[in-house]
């Protein structure tokens, strides 16, 4: 089975650091595996021209004032994004904690950036860029599938939806006590 080459941009790339940028203080909702190594990316990267503009501007021999500047700048959006990356692998925000624990807490985040979306919409929302013409074709589709059919075609459609991850267990329930009446939520 070959792998796709993943095609990162420059636009990707920019879009991806401006996007977590704008979302300075949203700890919320989800970001993908790409958003978040792309935005670390660009970090790194400036954080290496802070330490050049250190040395050549202020003969600094270790991080200094240009440094920390773009540290500080980033801190708060670099700590959303990675709370939005473990929401987007179904993990709670609370997990970025284990960054504090030396060597083991870094690898542990790093594992986690590493991991795989959840499938569909969990617990913390959709998946990040899902344009609302894919919401669109979820509601139309759940829609059509409760029009005309019998009641176990229809829970099995809404079985095979939340399966699918196109709707989650919340939407499920309620579908599925429309569908049944006398069925509790």
């Amino acid at each position: 089975m070959e792998i796709p080459a993943a095609k990162f941009t420059k636009e990707k790339t920019v879009t991806a650091y401006f996007d977590a940028m704008r979302r300075y203080f949203d700890f919320s909702g989800r970001s993908t595996r790409s958003q978040f190594w792309l935005f670390t990316l660009i970090v790194a990267i400036m954080g290496i021209i802070g330490i050049v503009l250190d040395a050549a501007v202020l003969g600094a021999s270790e991080p200094s004032l240009f440094t920390w500047i773009i540290y500080l700048a980033h801190l708060i959006p670099a700590i959303a994004i990675t709370v939005r990356r473990l929401h987007d692998s179904d993990k709670r925000g609370w997990w970025i904690l284990l960054g504090l624990m030396p060597l083991v807490g870094i690898i542990a985040l790093i594992v986690f950036g590493c991991l795989a979306s959840s499938p569909g919409v969990n617990r913390f929302g959709p998946p990040a860029g899902l344009s609302e013409a894919h919401r669109a074709t979820v509601d139309r589709t759940a829609a059509e599938h409760s029009v005309g059919t019998s009641s176990i075609d229809q829970l099995e459609k809404l079985a095979s939806l939340r399966a699918s991850g196109a709707i989650d267990e919340t939407e499920y329930q309620r579908m599925k006590a429309e569908l049944v009446p006398g069925e509790r939520v």
